[in-house]
């Protein structure tokens, strides 16, 4: 990974911004420099993409967070809803006595063979099944039954209202996923293109000016400094990691080290 690539994306924002500034400010006090003043342009669509992926980034950040956390308050409450109406078929399929128990126990087998067993599945499947659900419990034959060991018929209305919002939230969190990929996917873009222009623009500014043009070499420093001040930090930064390893590394005892030797007339030192 090379320097520039090391610099954080915020960081790239404010750079370009500030050589964009310097170079806009010598065009104005001229001469024109038309080699040099093509990166003008350049540099300006950079900085309008960088801003929009620098502050969209929490953006996305935020909204996913929004989104992950209504689709599990819906799951919730489908998980709530399916508790509800097993459990209630469940118990009264077991009752020891009662006109409803074998009717009772037959809808439940036919809306919830498998259980809860599905509750911890993906959502989408979770969903699926519980629909499954609510077509048996629909019938009006199971209608009867539902009356009959008096469920409320609402239950069977709120699972199926839960059912479809968690469809829609499920729906949204993954189309928001689409769109964070996309996201990054540009961000990535525009970050490639910021470094591909920084390198032309130092060689540009290496090449513009005779040695003895201290003017026009001080002018291209200038423009140049922000860039140069954040490479010299992440050199500087990275000079320090390697000293510190290399501290930590002469601290560690050696890998196959054996016990110390004996002091003279005494045992070895454990």
């Amino acid at each position: 990974m090379s320097d520039l690539e090391k610099i954080p994306r915020p960081e790239k924002l404010s750079i370009a911004k500030s050589v964009l500034k310097s170079m806009q400010d010598r065009l104005t006090k001229g001469p024109k420099e038309p080699a040099l003043d093509a990166f003008i342009p350049e540099l300006d669509d950079i900085v309008t993409r960088l801003n929009t992926h620098v502050t969209g980034t929490s953006t996305v950040k935020g909204d996913r967070a929004a989104l992950l956390a209504t689709a599990d308050a819906s799951d919730d409450e489908v998980d709530t809803w399916l508790r509800h109406i097993e459990s209630y078929l469940d118990i009264e399929g077991r009752r020891r006595t009662g006109p409803n128990v074998a009717r009772a126990r037959a809808l439940h087998e036919a809306a919830f063979p498998d259980g809860l067993a599905h509750v911890d599945d993906r959502v989408i499947d979770e969903n699926n099944h519980c629909r499954d659900s609510i077509a048996v419990l629909r019938v009006p034959e199971n209608v009867a039954t539902l009356k009959a060991i008096k469920m409320p018929l609402t239950w069977v209305d709120a699972f199926e209202a839960a059912i479809t919002k968690s469809d829609a939230d499920n729906d949204a969190l993954i189309k928001g996923r689409t769109a964070k990929s996309a996201h990054i996917s540009h961000a990535q873009n525009v970050e490639e293109d910021w470094e591909d222009a920084m390198l032309r623009l130092r060689h540009n500014i290496a090449g513009r000016a005779k040695r003895s043009d201290i003017a026009k070499k001080t002018e291209g420093q200038t423009i140049l400094a922000p860039l140069l001040a954040a490479v010299k930090k992440i050199r500087i930064d990275a000079a320090a990691r390697a000293t510190r390893r290399g501290q930590e590394e002469d601290k560690a005892p050696p890998a196959n080290a054996g016990p110390e030797p004996a002091e003279p007339g005494g045992n070895p030192t454990p």
